[in-house]
């Protein structure tokens, strides 16, 4: 039995997940179809910052070579990418990256866009890119404004593919960039080193702290299949199964806390649910785990857990609408985003919408576990619960699980009948990739089916449950392997009034209405 007693003190969830939703790329925000699936995320669930790659990349722009061979700067694009970020009440984390050709010492790129990810030819011209571009800021956004951002240098240098510098030769473009920040304003926030799986932190820190140079913040990126990188099938893994996720993010929660610069924010600029049952089948551009309903319990599983290890937990994206391998054009693709580029919504996204919705403070939670878990929130007499039945990829037949939840009284508990509601993420229930992939994975959609598909990724809502109701504060669930269970359990409201006629005056409508034509 999952027994809901009264508050855990005055906590409420922090909810770093909030703090920040990714972006592919800066032009990519350029497309309305993209603009759209961000709105829709924010009036539902609600990001206060967004993050994406390549703000000065060659397509937005941003700096030419004059005939002189001085720089010429043009902000065009990126003032309406960050005038439409900030209509939509999200605040740029801004990514410095990538080298400009007019800056860049070699031809090195990524992706499909072809990001260049060489050091500059000179450091002094990167300064003055980025002092230059701090200054339009303040100029256009106000300062008040602007130092409200963050502004993290460059994206996981610590992999070949990303930067094709030095560790050193990054620590010089970081301390380019932070000096460059600070002569506009010492109030800009500026950290690094956004790197991949934790690296590179201590020596971030050590580095700053040693040199003097302003160091507000440090960023990095995890993936659960990450595990899989480092330790071969997980072998000589110190993790138990499933908790190498959790125990990285704690990790550094400690690192940061034992250092020389222990008040340092923290902020995961990656994550997602890439995962894998073996390291034979690491995939980063066609991974299920993203796409199917494991997502959910995943994301609500270390959510809750990690509701303190930090300041962001940024997922990455919020849509398909991505370049990184060229544009998908199917309904569904193991891209990133919690939206497909028709907008429909993943067991993913769900998950923070359920996660958004779990409002009030902390409630005692006995029975629970980690992968078979329960989380209770209340307010107003309301409590709001949502349960989650995890399993990990290598396990070859998860179970599901049953359980009777008891709510208990509190100090705001509300004499009188109370009404149960459900919503659960399920297979063709708030997940629609297996409805997808039932239907034969058609390229393209038809009208009926594109609606079908539709009403699958809607959650399926209950009243009080039939066959699971007990009594009034007690009722039994059943969750199958990865689905999760949003749970309000709320007085009942108040009865439908009339609509203010009197009797009479209903009897004489319903009279006239009544006669035969004259």
């Amino acid at each position: 039995m999952l027994k809901i007693g009264d508050f855990r003190g005055n906590r409420r969830l922090e909810k770093p997940w909030k703090n920040c939703i990714a972006v592919g790329r800066a032009y990519e925000l350029l497309r309305q179809d993209l603009l759209d699936q961000l709105a829709r995320a924010q009036k539902e669930i609600g990001f206060r910052y967004c993050r994406f790659h390549a703000v000065f990349h060659d397509d937005m722009a941003v700096v030419v070579r004059k005939p002189d061979g001085g720089l010429a700067f043009q902000w065009h694009h990126l003032d309406k990418v960050y005038d439409s970020l900030l209509a939509l009440g999200l605040r740029p984390f801004v990514e410095l990256n990538p080298m400009p050709s007019a800056l860049a010492s070699g031809t090195q790129t990524m992706f499909h866009y072809a990001m260049n990810v060489t050091p500059p030819s000179d450091y002094r011209l990167w300064s003055q890119l980025v002092e230059a571009f701090a200054r339009h800021l303040v100029e256009r956004y106000g300062m008040e404004e602007v130092r409200l951002w963050y502004f993290e240098v460059w994206n996981e240098p610590n992999l070949g593919g990303f930067w094709s510098g030095t560790k050193e030769e990054y620590f010089q473009l970081y301390d380019a960039s932070a000096r460059a920040l600070k002569a506009v304003d010492s109030g800009l926030r500026v950290g690094g080193p956004a790197s991949s799986k934790a690296n590179w932190l201590t020596d971030m820190i050590q580095h700053c702290h040693s040199s003097g140079v302003p160091l507000d913040f440090v960023s990095t990126h995890l993936y659960p299949q990450d595990e899989f990188v480092d330790y071969h099938d997980r072998q000589g893994s110190p993790h138990a199964p499933g908790a190498f996720f959790a125990d990285t993010i704690r990790s550094v929660q400690n690192l940061v806390r034992s250092s020389a610069m222990p008040g340092l924010e923290i902020h995961w600029t990656e994550w997602n649910s890439q995962s894998t049952a073996s390291t034979a089948g690491i995939t980063w551009g066609d991974n299920v785990y993203v796409d199917n309903l494991w997502a959910a319990s995943f994301i609500v599983k270390n959510c809750l857990a990690l509701d303190d290890a930090a300041q962001t937990l940024c997922w990455w994206t919020v849509s398909d609408l991505f370049e990184e391998g060229g544009m998908p054009h199917s309904p569904f693709s193991c891209t990133y985003g919690l939206m497909t580029i028709h907008g429909l919504r993943k067991a993913s996204y769900n998950a923070f919408w359920f996660l958004e919705n779990l409002r009030g403070r902390v409630l005692r939670v006995a029975g629970s576990t980690p992968e078979r878990g329960c989380f209770a929130c209340g307010e107003g007499g309301v409590t709001n619960l949502v349960l989650w039945n995890h399993y990990q990829p290598t396990e070859t037949s998860p179970r599901p699980w049953t359980q009777t939840l008891r709510v208990g009284s509190r100090p705001d508990t509300v004499d009188g009948p109370h009404l149960w509601i459900t919503a659960r993420i399920a297979e063709g229930a708030g997940s629609p990739w297996e409805t997808w992939c039932r239907m034969g994975r058609p390229q393209n959609l038809s009208p009926w089916e594109q609606q079908l598909l539709e009403s699958h990724s809607r959650p399926r809502f209950e009243v009080e449950p039939a066959g699971e109701l007990i009594d009034q504060r007690s009722l039994k669930v059943t969750l199958a392997p990865g689905e999760v269970l949003f749970v309000q359990l709320r007085p009942e409201g108040q009865r439908a009034l009339p609509k203010g006629r009197d009797e009479e005056d209903w009897a004489l409508w319903d009279k006239a209405m009544g006669e035969q034509s004259k």
